[in-house]
């Protein structure tokens, strides 16, 4: 989990204008945890919404660099782990990109014996 929050981070980062605020969220919604990474960038393009996630796939106005595998390994991780992922343009512009994991009880910890 910890790599695929990096990844939505960076992209983030890559993708917004500087000094533009990035948002990071985490709610408990019902059997599942939602963290959301929110940027005020310029959005994502109608047409990228269905293929964001594909391995190699990079938006007609990416910067530079980058080969297109970030979001892609970001869903392998998060399905892997029984997970949702998801991106959508903001209402008041920018994207927001969310991660859906099922919340589980833990396993019980077992009793240190005494030495």
């Amino acid at each position: 989990m910890q790599q695929a929050l990096t990844n939505l981070l960076l992209n983030a980062a890559v993708h917004t204008p500087p000094g533009t605020p990035v948002q990071v969220r985490a709610i408990a919604d019902g059997n599942a945890l939602v963290l959301t990474v929110a940027d005020s960038g310029p959005g994502l393009a109608l047409d990228a919404l269905p293929l964001i996630f594909e391995k190699f796939y990079r938006a007609a106005n990416s910067p530079p660099g980058g080969t297109g595998l970030g979001l892609a390994i970001v869903r392998g991780f998060v399905e892997a782990q029984g997970g949702q992922v998801k991106a959508d343009n903001r209402p008041a512009g920018g994207a927001a990109f969310s991660i859906r994991m099922p919340l589980v009880t833990p396993p019980p910890i077992a009793a240190e014996a005494n030495s």
